[in-house]
């Protein structure tokens, strides 16, 4: 069996609701802080029309938002004659040819009418009249609990009219629960450090058949030296400590004719394994240890969570294979160092088939770009926040609509590591000098005030600089839509024209701008494509000046911006090296008469040529098309 939950299922209930998944599979009362912010208003001014009486308890009912989430479970693969097992109450409909059950919980008004008058009549009332009191609105939020009840119906996904109301119980053991959240206690003191004796306690307390095959042998080792000691420890104990408090009391009692005092004392070393087993770290080399506290939060978290998932994955195989278990992990790069994120992430799966034969469904969340990264692209889902809540997006839709352009992202944001998934703003380089500059660039824009008075600059903003040439920039702008983040695209002109190779075949070769016929950069080409709404396979020419003459709207497409090298100072440079030389001729020993051959980038090495900039010449000047781009991203709102 295998749950969905893309859109519009799971996704929808997380952009509506800032809700906590366990409530509704554990069967937990909600409270006021789960409802959505943008929701409570409506809430306060049904509440207010009812006890206005100017809305019916039954509109009431109707118009109020509620907090819901359908699950949709798909058993095609498993053989019909299978149990099906918790699974079975929710299939309610009787066409064989149906593999799919529809779940849907909800939260909804559960008080009657009177009930809800008499709880908030006094807030709503005064002397017989209305009028709403001040704390109406915490009389509202304290008592959400209590107007709030959970439903669980079983949906026939043929007819959604069709529906059964079940129990809250079916739909637990249908989804057996388990999350891992962000703040984990590690272990750091004696009241925390409960990990590893919550594991010895459960091996303990389990029957031998519950046993892991592998541990089962020494358990039941450990299990007969525990009840060995403990009957010669009592015996012992007992004898001595009787003799003891008999040899210490006087007064004649007792005497030989009554009954002699005894200590019987209740001892248990399993107790003591339990309370009292800390993790250490023993030395291969040296045979000494040290405590838990000398190492790492990293290893103490990646330890913590696979004794919780070996727990979990325990519970499972209890149930058997009916059921769909869902595990929470809330940020589980916590305190770990990029490798160990990256193997964490990459092993994450084997490790759960191998403790159990039941697939566990995972939900990850994170904001590490190791493991985002790590992960199968089609599997991702990115969270957006905007001003009507949050947006899910489903990286599958767009492999399925890019079967083209998906390979390349996949592969490039795997081996770059590109924190793009993460960033409120994107910003696309040609290469090394335009990463190096690009900060220090930024620097300077705003504290030169070409970005005006705004109460967050580009340089207090969430920017991710992204090297990639143009010859493949474009193949991320889908992406860059499909995720609605601003992007600016610092590209090179390129410029080139014909020109007799070997043997007379005429070739492309790199000419100054003035002598371009058209451009080398592929993604340029794209984008004047897109202008002139020519298929992408066109193979016509584009010429250089239909290029430089494009205006501020023509280089902007949605929420994607595309900048160039213009004529400054009389003179047009095709790559940044010649734009920057451009713009300050005096530190390169340019005079007034240069030419665009006097532009040229000569050096060996592009990192040399931006660290001497940044090193030798702090007051240089910024080529006015990244100004010009750079300003246009500082405008651009994130959340809309």
């Amino acid at each position: 069996m295998e749950l969905f939950t893309d859109d519009p299922l799971l996704d929808d209930f997380c952009k509506e609701y800032n809700f906590k998944e366990n409530y509704i599979l554990h069967g937990e009362t909600v409270s006021f802080d789960d409802y959505p912010l943008l929701r409570r208003e409506d809430f306060y001014t049904k509440i207010a029309l009812f006890m206005e009486k100017k809305l019916t308890y039954e509109d009431l009912c109707k118009q109020i938002k509620i907090i819901s989430i359908e699950f949709l479970v798909d058993y095609s693969l498993d053989d019909p004659d299978d149990n099906l097992g918790a699974l079975s109450p929710f299939i309610i409909d009787v066409d064989v040819d149906t593999t799919t059950a529809l779940i849907r919980a909800e939260y909804r008004l559960k008080s009657d009418e009177k009930t809800l008058w008499t709880l908030l009549e006094s807030s709503y009332y005064k002397d017989g009249a209305f009028s709403p009191s001040e704390d109406a609105h915490k009389v509202l939020a304290d008592n959400f609990g209590k107007l709030f009840g959970l439903t669980v119906y079983a949906i026939n996904p043929n007819n959604p009219d069709d529906k059964q109301v079940k129990s809250q119980k079916e739909l637990h053991d249908l989804f057996p629960f388990h999350a891992i959240p962000a703040e984990r206690v590690l272990g750091e003191d004696d009241a925390h450090n409960s990990s590893l004796g919550s594991l010895i306690s459960s091996f303990f307390d389990m029957s031998e058949a519950e046993l892991d095959p592998d541990v089962a042998e020494e358990i039941k080792r450990l299990r007969s030296i525990v009840e060995k000691t403990n009957k010669n420890v009592q015996k012992q104990s007992n004898e001595i400590l009787s003799s003891v408090v008999n040899n210490s009391i006087g007064f004649g009692y007792p005497n030989i004719e009554e009954l002699k005092l005894g200590v019987t004392t209740q001892l248990s070393i399993d107790d003591q394994i339990k309370n009292q087993t800390k993790l250490s770290y023993i030395s291969g080399t040296a045979n000494e240890s040290l405590p838990s506290s000398h190492n790492g939060l990293g290893y103490k978290n990646l330890i913590k969570m696979e004794f919780l998932l070996a727990a979990f994955a325990k519970d499972i195989e209890k149930r058997g294979v009916a059921c769909v278990p869902l595990l929470f992990i809330e940020e589980p790069e916590s305190h770990m160092h990029p490798q160990m994120q990256t193997a964490f992430a990459a092993y994450l799966e084997k490790f759960l088939d191998r403790l159990s034969d039941v697939k566990i469904q995972t939900f990850l969340t994170s904001h590490s770009a190791h493991i985002a990264n790590t992960m199968e692209f089609a599997k991702v889902r990115y969270a957006q926040k905007s001003n009507t809540g949050v947006i899910y997006k489903n990286l599958n839709t767009f492999a399925e609509a890019n079967p083209d352009n998906v390979d390349f992202i996949r592969k490039y944001l795997t081996l770059t590591r590109c924190d793009l998934f993460f960033a409120d703003k994107a910003i696309f380089v040609e290469g090394a000098s335009e990463r190096l500059l690009l900060p220090d660039m930024i620097g300077k824009c705003e504290s030169s005030g070409i970005f005006g008075a705004c109460k967050y600059p580009l340089s207090a903003q969430y920017y991710a600089v992204i090297e990639i040439g143009g010859a493949y920039a474009h193949k991320f702008i889908p992406f860059i839509d499909f995720l609605g983040a601003p992007c600016l695209i610092l590209t090179d002109l390129d410029s080139v024209a014909d020109r007799k190779g070997k043997g007379g075949k005429i070739v492309k070769k790199s000419v100054v701008v003035s002598q371009g016929e058209t451009t080398s950069n592929e993604t340029i080409k794209w984008w004047v494509r897109r202008n002139k709404g020519l298929p992408d396979d066109d193979t016509s020419k584009i010429d250089l000046s239909d290029i430089i003459a494009m205006t501020s709207d023509d280089k902007t497409k949605g929420k994607c911006h595309i900048e160039f090298q213009t004529n400054e100072n009389g003179l047009c440079g095709h790559s940044l090296e010649e734009a920057i030389r451009n713009v300050n001729r005096k530190h390169y020993d340019l005079g007034d008469s240069t030419s665009e051959e006097d532009l040229e980038f000569k050096g060996k090495s592009k990192t040399d040529f931006a660290l001497d900039l940044i090193c030798e010449c702090a007051d240089y000047c910024v080529p006015a098309y990244i100004k010009s781009g750079l300003t246009w991203l500082n405008n651009q709102r994130v959340l809309e």
